[in-house]
């Protein structure tokens, strides 16, 4: 299975939206007791079977045995969004989470919360059909906070991405290839937007 994470991967770097260090990706498991997710530091675009690592989604559950006493260096070695990653499997349907660093998703997160707004409105029409509205979740990187605000958003069926205010985008879905396409939904969205107002300002 992490030959699906490799491929969306590398998919993500290669289409321009993130660079290669920016983002974590992960797939839930065959049996769904655990999902794959991508290790810290792990660079994208070079994944490999010794880049993913397996997480119980409940504690004591997994595909392979895993010792109790090595757990806590396992979840040290996985992505600091892994509490996230986690929490949204638990609580949501979603087979495949990506995250992903895009520049426009993250200004215009910061924009949006500043002047008093919980969600970026698309205004471009691919926008305003496929996402409606874009909610921008709070919450520090990998905390607590994050992962049940996270969790919260993406128990809506009809969600499938979301902005981590000031961090990234979030696509939380049935597929990788899913979770690919509302990513560059969603930053095209805010690239759409923030270059309409700051074209606005010069006219």
């Amino acid at each position: 299975m992490w030959q699906k994470i490799a491929a969306a991967g590398k998919k993500i770097v290669e289409s321009g939206l993130v660079e290669a260090n920016f983002g974590n990706i992960s797939i839930r498991s065959r049996s769904g007791n655990s999902f794959l997710i991508t290790k810290t530091g792990t660079a994208l675009d070079e994944i490999d079977s010794c880049g993913v690592i397996e997480i119980p989604i409940f504690d004591g559950e997994s595909d392979t045995f895993v010792d109790p006493f090595v757990a806590a260096a396992i979840e040290k070695a996985a992505s600091s969004e892994t509490p996230v990653h986690r929490r949204i499997y638990r609580e949501t349907n979603a087979n495949a989470i990506l995250h992903a660093h895009c520049p426009y998703s993250v200004v215009m997160s910061i924009l949006e919360h500043e002047a008093g707004n919980d969600a970026v409105i698309p205004i471009d029409s691919e926008g305003k059909l496929f996402l409606k509205e874009i909610p921008i979740i709070s919450g520090g990187i990998g905390s607590d906070t994050l992962a049940a605000n996270a969790a919260a958003v993406f128990k809506d069926e009809s969600v499938k991405g979301a902005i981590i205010l000031g961090h990234g985008t979030i696509a939380a879905c049935d597929s990788l290839e899913e979770a690919y396409n509302v990513t560059a939904q969603l930053e095209h969205a805010a690239k759409i937007k923030y270059m309409y107002a700051k074209a606005k300002n010069l006219f």
